[in-house]
């Protein structure tokens, strides 16, 4: 009888522990935090975006001239030209179809939002 009750006991041990375990969330910004935030203060195309551009959009055989892709995104002209006529923001930030290998990091789409939303200074 009593080695029944101890193993009755392991058992529901391990099942509550299977049911615990089995509710565990990690949240991924808890787990790597980032080294630094996303700063979306005092962005120009300069400082900040011809690096998402020219790693993103602007790179051999897409954005370019002579490239396939409608519009030349590997300068500010070009990118503003873009903005202005609101195609950048619906393709980028709000379908996310561009670029085409996936949507950007979030912190790169707050940086682009929030330099659209100051007038897109170069």
């Amino acid at each position: 009888m009593r080695l029944n009750r101890i193993g009755t006991g392991i058992v529901f041990t391990l099942i509550v522990s299977v049911f615990v375990a089995g509710c565990y969330y990690d949240n991924e910004e808890e787990l790597y935090p980032s080294s630094s935030e996303c700063d979306t203060t005092n962005i120009t195309y300069s400082s900040d975006i011809a690096a998402i551009m020219s790693s993103s959009c602007a790179y051999t055989g897409c954005h370019v001239a002579g490239g396939p892709a409608p519009g030349i995104l590997d300068n500010y002209a070009g990118v503003k030209e873009k903005v202005d006529d609101g195609t950048f923001f619906k393709r980028t930030l709000e379908d996310k179809d561009m670029p085409p290998s996936g949507p950007l990091s979030d912190c790169n789409q707050e940086i682009l939002t929030a330099w659209i939303n100051d007038g897109a200074p170069e």
